[in-house]
């Protein structure tokens, strides 16, 4: 979502708060569900405690079906209904365009995952930012942008004394020198993991040019699920032929967006050298590990 002429989460004139939904399941039922780890849309399921790579969160068994992706507008809200925030987990919460602190406007659950993100990349990708830059969360808006919904947020900078640890500005970097170039996508790419492993719809520079100076992240397509593999997203596989050439070095993967079978070989292999389970598309928890084993790339 590109940068808009207001800050965005910084509070505008008070509006009505929007009506409240009472037909069936609502969104706001879902994810309050989804953060007491009870349900999700299609059923229960149960938590799988076999082995894993070490750190990785415990996910559904692999032999129970996936859940299904969730058919669910984006629901606008004011944002006196969401929860104000000046912090993403340890680091402070800066307008990338003032450079200034702000506050940001989320719902609760999806506040929770921003911070389990960052507690993530702090511990795979090593890097401690005290302050996370970015064009901001909640705005008000129509029901085709779940930032309207307080489940959205676009991320440029982690930084940290003064200074950049990891841009996600490609805008300001794609033309810099080849060794400087490729410093700079592989830590993109793993910082793209991290937010892959906690956020279903993850846009970077390759979705569109809108995206060049930041990376956005919502939770749209499985609520409070934890992201797999949809191999129809172009996003997803053109995010994970990325990693592949940009962490992983296998530059025949091409960033076509389609799972093609270079690109399941290429990522089959990578999991088998860092003990993950099955294949990319098989499991959510091949999914992840995928993510993890990214982030720890050096």
């Amino acid at each position: 979502m590109a940068p808009e002429t207001t800050e965005r989460g910084q509070v505008s004139p008070p509006e009505p708060a929007d009506a409240q939904n009472g037909a069936g399941l609502t969104r706001r039922r879902l994810l309050t569900l989804g953060a007491l780890g009870v349900v999700a849309a299609g059923g229960a399921y149960a938590v799988s405690r076999g082995p894993g790579l070490p750190g990785l969160p415990q996910l559904p068994g692999l032999g129970e079906p996936r859940p299904p992706e969730l058919r669910i507008d984006p629901q606008p809200v004011d944002f006196r209904a969401l929860e104000a925030r000046r912090r993403v987990g340890t680091a402070a919460y800066a307008y990338e365009v003032t450079g200034r602190p702000a506050t940001y406007y989320v719902t609760e659950p999806f506040g929770a995952r921003l911070d389990r993100w960052l507690a993530l990349h702090r511990k795979h990708v090593g890097q401690a930012p005290d302050e996370i830059r970015s064009y901001g969360a909640w705005v008000r808006g129509s029901s085709t942008s779940w930032h309207s919904s307080g489940e959205a947020i676009d991320i440029a900078r982690l930084r940290s004394g003064g200074r950049d640890l990891t841009s996600l500005r490609y805008d300001q970097w794609r033309d810099a020198p080849a060794t400087e170039l490729r410093r700079r996508l592989s830590l993109y790419w793993r910082t793209a993991a991290g937010l892959h492993h906690e956020f279903a719809d993850v846009l970077t520079y390759l979705f569109d040019g809108a995206h060049s100076n930041h990376i956005h992240v919502d939770i749209g397509r499985f609520g409070p699920e934890q992201p797999r593999l949809i191999r129809r997203s172009n996003a997803q596989v053109q995010a994970v032929q990325a990693m592949c050439r940009h962490v992983w070095g296998r530059t025949d993967v091409e960033t076509t967006g389609d799972f093609d079978d270079v690109t399941r070989d290429a990522t089959t292999r990578i999991l088998e050298q860092v003990g993950g389970p099955g294949e990319l598309a098989d499991s959510r928890e091949a999914w992840q590990a995928f993510m993890v084993a990214t982030m720890r790339r050096a």
